[in-house]
């Protein structure tokens, strides 16, 4: 082992964090080839990590390759039924363990809930009809949906963050040029199993964990007794040789999946997280959307296709500039564009719904009838606790 030498300066320059963070989204939480990539003492980098990353409530997770899995992003923004508005968290639950959802937000001032699912491919339009069959059941009022080819989480710009205060320096006034990074599309789709699966949904949740964690809590949680070789040679030979994981994300606004509690775990309001949604928008118009949005460091997720999406994260302190950015942003789209404040408190995420993966036939399943059926009962279940009819709505 190699230890620090005595009398060293324990202070950090902004560029060193920065560049610690640039590494762990690239290379996830692998202290020692961290250290030997940035040529720094892996004392160091274990200290700064546990210290300066984790201990102010930043969380890490694998960004999975969706392209790669045969999977699309699918959106909507959905307004509740009056007779299941008390219970939007079960119905959403069921709906990730059913249809492929994998999260959901309440919007404010607005009554109404954005909802993200990943789909495979060949199930796009049955999960459109699971959808529409829903709000004719009454279960939504009215549901819209937005249409996207490419998703991404963007890469925190760390270089603006001050790691040792906790605090943006960013000028609003010096905006950022838009970065010509590497698209996260392109990649051939690749066959995995259903332990594969259970990997990526464990560091989907948290990447901060060892191989031996992660065996243990798939052990736990899904009663699979995996021998820890079989489980290291897929993460080895099958999640990164064939590029499952996109890298990874750097939750720096402070939220995050807890597995164990199944709840998202948040610090006080820091910061405020905005949606933007721009409908029809043609190439010339998301490549401008595109360079806009990227011009601050607040940015945290991207979509793109037929409609565009984006979702910040503002400090709180700068919601005028905030404001003021989006609307000059926004503007030259008239009704077309849109964007609303979410309540964080009435918001969840989940992990990949590896649950509708058949391992035996190797392929993705989708019983559109079944999930109805289910739906149904649910109905019957809430009526019956609530004394609300079936087709209330």
């Amino acid at each position: 082992m190699v230890n620090e030498p005595t009398g060293r300066n324990v202070g950090v320059a902004p560029s060193e964090m920065a560049q610690l963070a640039k590494l762990l989204m690239r290379l996830g939480a692998d202290i020692d080839l961290i250290a030997r990539t940035s040529g720094q003492y892996k004392e160091t980098i274990r200290y700064r990590y546990k210290e300066k990353i984790l201990g102010r409530g930043f969380a890490l997770q694998a960004r999975l390759n969706f392209q790669g899995l045969g999977m699309q992003r699918i959106v909507m923004k959905v307004k509740m039924g009056a007779a299941y508005a008390s219970y939007t968290k079960e119905l959403f639950m069921a709906m990730n363990k059913l249809c492929y959802v994998t999260s959901f937000s309440a919007l404010m001032p607005e009554e109404f809930y954005l909802v993200h699912a990943n789909v495979p491919k060949e199930f796009k339009d049955k999960f459109v009809e699971v959808m529409t069959k829903l709000r004719e059941l009454g279960i939504f009022a009215s549901i819209d949906f937005y249409s996207f080819d490419r998703f991404r989480n963007v890469p925190m710009r760390a270089e603006y963050y001050d790691f040792e205060h906790g605090l943006w320096e960013f000028d609003w006034g010096a905006p950022i040029e838009h970065p010509r990074e590497g698209s996260e599309d392109g990649f051939e789709a690749f066959t995995f199993d259903k332990l594969d699966l259970l990997i990526m949904k464990e560091l989907q949740a948290d990447a901060t964990r060892s191989l031996r964690e992660i065996c243990d809590a798939i052990r736990s949680n899904d009663g699979m007794d995996i021998n820890y070789k079989t489980l290291a040679w897929h993460w080895t030979r099958h999640v990164q040789e064939k590029r499952m994981i996109n890298g990874y994300a750097l939750r720096w606004m402070g939220t995050r999946y807890d597995p164990v509690a199944d709840a998202v775990k948040r610090k006080p309001h820091k910061y405020i997280f905005i949606t933007t949604l721009v409908r029809r928008v043609n190439e010339s118009e998301r490549l401008a959307l595109t360079a806009e949005m990227n011009k601050v460091p607040f940015i945290w997720s991207e979509a793109a296709g037929e409609d565009y999406y984006a979702q910040f994260a503002f400090p709180v302190e700068t919601l005028n500039d905030a404001f003021s950015f989006l609307k000059t942003v926004m503007s030259r789209f008239g009704d077309r564009a849109e964007y609303h404040v979410i309540d964080q408190m009435n918001s969840l995420s989940f992990t990949l719904t590896y649950q509708l993966y058949d391992d035996v036939e190797r392929r993705w399943t989708f019983n559109s009838e079944e999930a109805l059926m289910r739906f149904q009962s649910l109905i019957m279940k809430i009526g019956e606790s609530s004394g609300v009819g079936r087709n209330a709505g």
